[in-house]
């Protein structure tokens, strides 16, 4: 998977596992969470440099699929999209 691949796809684990209830039977998701995690550890579980991780989510974030508010808040903001480019590998 390329940088934005591997981004788009944590991004959208991590907002399916912050909006599980436990015994809900519908797949729950959150659009809008806070970072487990820094950009330097998103960078190590991911293969990645701390700087692609920053460049990667800057891009998402002009693309019109995510907004950044804070350096740990993330929002969804176009779950079609980002899903389709963490699918294209």
């Amino acid at each position: 998977k390329t940088a934005s691949e591997r981004i788009a796809t944590l991004l959208l684990e991590i907002s399916v596992r912050t909006g599980e209830t436990g015994c809900s039977v519908i797949p729950a998701f959150l659009n809008s969470f806070e970072l487990p995690l820094d950009r330097q550890q998103m960078g190590d579980l991911l293969g990645l440099t701390i700087e692609t991780v920053s460049r990667q989510l800057t891009k998402l974030k002009g693309a019109g699929m995510i907004d950044l508010p804070d350096r740990r808040t993330v929002v969804i903001k176009d779950r079609n999209r980002l899903s389709n480019l963490a699918e294209a590998a």
